[in-house]
């Protein structure tokens, strides 16, 4: 466990990925711009839904946009962490954020799947406007 802490942070006998780039600073800022407009929607996803779940409380399987919110998050730190390694090639650490996403994805596709029967079983707005307007009439 002590040799995978020290790794961790370790670049070892590693290149940075800029180099399988061959430094050509066209690729590596397309690189860059691309990875670094993903992890800003990533992380712009999550804030509004965690906004949104805030406001709408009584939101039925709020838990899972919290879920969502965590999935989309280590989404989002993946490609940061692909901007990091094209000058730190820290790939244990990259490997790590990749792991943690992996699980968190992993978890929140099981927790997904029971949850679709269940909403699906709501009424949709029109059937609770007719089922209102059923009840106005007697």
């Amino acid at each position: 466990m002590s040799e995978l802490w020290t790794n961790l942070f370790s670049s070892g006998p590693f290149i940075p990925h800029g180099h399988c780039y061959l430094w050509q600073t066209d690729l590596v800022w397309l690189h860059i711009v691309s990875d670094g407009a993903i992890a800003l929607a990533y992380y712009s996803i999550p804030a509004t839904l965690f906004y949104f779940v805030r406001k709408r409380q009584d939101l039925p399987f709020y838990w899972i946009f919290l879920l969502f919110s965590a999935f989309i998050v280590a989404c989002g730190t993946t490609h940061l962490i692909e901007i990091w390694t094209l000058w730190h090639p820290t790939y244990w650490f990259s490997g790590l954020i990749k792991a943690v996403t992996a699980i968190i994805s992993l978890f929140t596709a099981v927790e997904l799947f029971p949850l679709v029967p269940q909403a699906l079983a709501l009424k949709s707005p029109a059937q609770l406007e007719q089922g209102l307007g059923d009840y106005s009439h007697h």
